[in-house]
């Protein structure tokens, strides 16, 4: 045999082992305590099997050219994870914004200030890091529907994320197709992967400094516009927080919408019926491995244990304090006496069959579980402007002005007293 033959000889047999784990990929597993979401049905297409886009490439090995990745499993503990140092990371600020949000109206009583410290408060932050093969996602504000300072964590040679309860001690495993649901409902039900169509556009931008490509990614839930940017050493941590955006809107998690050294600079995700959120990165800075802990980034952390029970979603729960919620006013006024009153607070009551989360003066202000009903106590007697929505906003109730005390519907059309 001739050398020639030999070399292709050895390909073919390196190559038929990688082909072969590319066609056997698995499933993810709905936690089993949990009754189904409106958003999410029992069990996600098998990834392996989930076509693809004739528009894009789909990544189907790791990019050093190993097996592919292995979906995560929700009722499955991992295996202690280690990394050796990095030698470069970044360091992201990120915010995440509603859209359709209706502001407060003009009146003497209105407070901006106090109203603007609450929008403050509950803005939906997430501080990010990302090493060349791993992904640290803190969500930072009272604004989330989960517990506040949560992370989500994902590495390279994984599809799914993995949830680290505030203070580090327990995780979850999060499988391809349940993140929605649980940055949403608080759930871990797993939603089916369909297809994505990827279409490059030829816009060009600049985010922060960095210059950006367009891409439009297309699912049966979302159709999306991402503006995706270049970070010298990045590795693949730009690939997995491309990942769990398009967890989002129900994408394969192989669809190559990011390249190695790639991350999203923005991206805003229209859902199909209606209602939108926007991704964006707000800073970003370059670490070396002198200041570049690998602890963080470890899936799972190190020390932590499996946690496999579900989030509790019962009741009202508020956002603010009740002086915050009275900050929104300078002073009461005045209001008729209605029958269904209760003092001067705000009852709340959900009469859908899904999270909702009431925004008052374009704030949120407290969310409430499918059919909860309790009082929400704070704000001052007056008029305000009132809407409820899912925390992503694919369904939401027109704005409406509510008077304080009284009774806000959430989830119908005729939600408020007027």
């Amino acid at each position: 045999m001739s050398p020639r033959s030999k070399v292709i000889a050895a390909v073919v047999m390196l190559a038929a082992p990688a082909c072969k784990g590319a066609g056997s990929g698995g499933e993810g597993t709905p936690d089993a305590t949990a009754t189904p979401s409106p958003q999410a049905s029992a069990m996600p297409a098998p990834l392996a099997n989930t076509p693809t886009s004739t528009a894009s490439a789909v990544v189907t090995a790791s990019l050093e050219g190993g097996p592919p990745p292995v979906p995560l499993r929700g009722d499955v503990a991992l295996e202690a994870d280690s990394l050796a140092r990095e030698t470069v990371g970044y360091t992201l600020s990120a915010v995440m914004r509603q859209g359709d949000l209706s502001g407060p109206t003009r009146a003497p009583e209105v407070n901006v200030a106090g109203i603007d410290a609450a929008r403050k408060k509950t803005e939906l932050r997430l501080a990010i890091e990302l090493g060349a093969s791993r992904m640290r996602v803190a969500l930072l504000g009272a604004g989330w529907v989960v517990p506040a300072e949560t992370e989500l964590r994902a590495r390279a040679d994984r599809y799914g994320h993995v949830v680290v309860w505030p203070g580090g001690a327990t995780y979850r495993p999060v499988a391809p197709g349940a993140l929605r649901a649980l940055i949403g409902e608080r759930r871990f039900d797993v939603a089916p992967v369909t297809p994505a169509e990827l279409t490059p556009k030829e816009d060009v931008g600049k985010r922060i400094g960095i210059r950006t490509r367009k891409v439009e990614v297309a699912t049966r839930a979302a159709k999306a516009t991402f503006e995706i940017g270049r970070a010298a050493d990045l590795g693949e941590g730009g690939v997995l927080l491309c990942r769990m955006l398009l967890d989002l809107m129900n994408a394969p998690p192989s669809s190559a919408l990011c390249g190695d050294g790639e991350l999203p600079m923005r991206a805003e995700l229209r859902w199909t019926a209606r209602g939108s959120i926007v991704f964006e990165v707000t800073g970003m800075l370059k670490r070396d491995k002198v200041d570049l802990p690998t602890s963080s980034l470890l899936v799972p952390p190190s020390g932590a244990t499996f946690a496999e029970s579900p989030l509790p979603v019962a009741g009202v729960q508020a956002a603010l304090s009740p002086p915050e919620l009275a900050a929104f006013r300078t002073t009461p006024i005045e209001m008729p006496a209605v029958p269904h009153g209760n003092g001067d607070g705000l009852v709340v009551a959900n009469a859908s069959d899904q999270l909702r989360v009431l925004h008052v003066d374009g704030v949120p202000v407290a969310w409430a579980a499918p059919g909860a009903k309790d009082v929400l106590s704070g704000l001052q007697r007056g008029r305000y402007i009132v809407q409820s929505r899912t925390f992503l906003g694919e369904a939401f109730d027109p704005p409406v002005t509510q008077t304080v005390p009284g009774l806000a519907q959430l989830g119908t059309s005729d939600a408020g007293v007027r």
